[in-house]
């Protein structure tokens, strides 16, 4: 992966919407911590500190990303029934690599992949790599937070109403620099 023009992004057509649940999303972003959490959920820890971060998923559509592809981070409800105006776009990363759970020969070789960049302590990574279903892995690289956080309630205006499945999904170009721009990133962080 090429960081000479790090934080920057690329358009290239290829940006997708990953969901991630709270417990995991601010302990993996913490620059895009919420105004309404406790700042005492976030550690010191090499998965906090890194731009660097693997996170493992199981979601449909997830195994056909490729290395450069821009992910927008969207923070699920942790109140049911209120995604509408609880759950939150928070972040911009980028693709860096790919890897399904069954690439891995033994467990050691899919700890040694996550790292310390993983949010999953060591018994949820065993817990996972036991079950073997198709499981995703991807390593991205964290290039900013949106300076405006957008709710779920915005987001499905940008990106119509036929959304059903808002686990990962993919986004135009038009879309996804709406949303850019609505979450206030300074225009020169973004090639076309």
């Amino acid at each position: 992966m090429d960081y000479s023009n790090y934080p920057m992004i690329k358009m290239n057509d290829r940006n997708f919407l990953l969901s991630i649940k709270p417990e995991f999303h601010t302990r993996l972003f913490p620059e895009s911590i919420l105004k309404n959490e406790d700042e005492s959920i976030v550690e010191d820890v090499a998965y906090t500190n890194s731009i660097h971060k693997v996170y493992i998923g199981a979601m449909r559509g997830m195994e056909y990303l490729q290395p450069g592809d821009n992910i927008l981070i969207y923070r699920t409800t942790d109140i049911p029934n209120l995604a509408k105006y609880r759950s939150v776009a928070t972040s911009v990363c980028v693709l860096e690599d790919y890897r399904n759970i069954r690439e891995f020969g033994s467990y050691q070789e899919f700890k040694n992949y996550c790292g310390e960049i993983s949010v999953f302590t060591d018994e949820e990574l065993k817990l996972y790599y036991s079950k073997k279903y198709p499981m995703h892995l991807i390593r991205l690289s964290y290039n900013f937070p949106l300076r405006k956080r957008i709710i779920r309630d915005e987001l499905l205006r940008i990106v119509g109403y036929n959304q059903d499945y808002w686990g990962f999904f993919r986004l135009s170009d038009a879309q996804f620099r709406e949303i850019l721009s609505v979450g206030r990133v300074n225009e020169n962080l973004i090639i076309d």
